[in-house]
């Protein structure tokens, strides 16, 4: 729910650092009780989707991902950045189908709703969605990003 009352008044915006997925914008602040802060924000350029993908055995397929910022390895549910001037419902069929070699009809999508990961210092939003009825076509994944996919009973997903 937005709040039409801002209880942080931005008196100045420098950019920080311009990128091609974010920008870090330093912000001049003035907080509720009249004193002023320096705040770093985070600007993302693009939405981002996931989907719980589950085939007709009631499985949820997942996609193993090693992450460098975090240097971290694990399962995670198909995602991907929304690309300008496309909606977040067709950018998760075709992650779907690039990170997991999955094919699944769009009105199987069901749309959970959607969050900020990181709402202290970043406007991305993440859309999130359940699909059903999804079929498995290829073991072929963007190798860059994915190391393996593999279909999970629910009960060891926690």
């Amino acid at each position: 729910m937005k709040n039409d009352k801002k209880h942080w008044k931005v008196i100045e915006t420098k950019p920080g650092f311009r990128g091609n997925w974010i920008n870090l914008n330093i912000d001049q602040i003035i907080l509720p009780d009249g004193k002023q802060i320096e705040f770093e924000a985070l600007d993302f350029y693009r939405a981002g989707v996931g989907a719980v993908a589950e085939n007709d055995k009631g499985e949820i397929i997942l996609v193993k991902s090693y992450r460098y910022v975090p240097d971290f390895t694990g399962w995670e549910v198909p995602a991907g950045t929304v690309h300008p001037g496309q909606h977040h419902s067709d950018c998760i069929i075709q992650e779907l189908k690039e990170e997991a070699g999955c094919e699944a009809e769009k009105s199987n999508l069901i749309y959970l709703g959607n969050y900020y990961p990181v709402i202290w210092c970043s406007n991305q939003i993440f859309h999130c969605y359940h699909i059903k009825e999804v079929k498995q076509i290829s073991d072929h994944t963007d190798t860059n990003e994915i190391l393996e996919t593999k279909w999970f009973k629910k009960e060891y997903i926690k």
